[in-house]
């Protein structure tokens, strides 16, 4: 089975559990906002932080979303908005 990168498996079964379907950058690409679709059709957000340490650079997990959204276009709006607090940037 080819493995996404953007879909979360659950276990060795390979039951997709959830899918990243937009992911928002702030202007200074330090932090992202992803989207993401539940399996169950109901969408959440994580936000994450550009980090580097030991050599090693990675998204690190900033935010995940508490909230459970109707759409995507809602998700969206509560993206942006979490993005913009965690990065206290300009976002359009």
């Amino acid at each position: 089975m080819a493995v996404d990168p953007k879909v979360y498996y659950l276990g060795k079964v390979g039951l997709k559990m959830e899918e990243v379907v937009k992911q928002i950058y702030s202007p200074s690409k330090k932090y992202r906002a992803q989207i993401i679709k539940r399996n169950d059709g109901i969408y959440s957000t994580a936000i994450h932080y550009w980090m580097r340490e030991c050599g090693e650079e990675f998204w690190s997990p900033v935010s995940t979303g508490f909230s459970l959204i109707g759409s995507k276009d809602s998700a969206e709006v509560v993206a942006i908005e979490q993005l913009r607090n965690h990065s206290l940037e300009r976002i359009e």
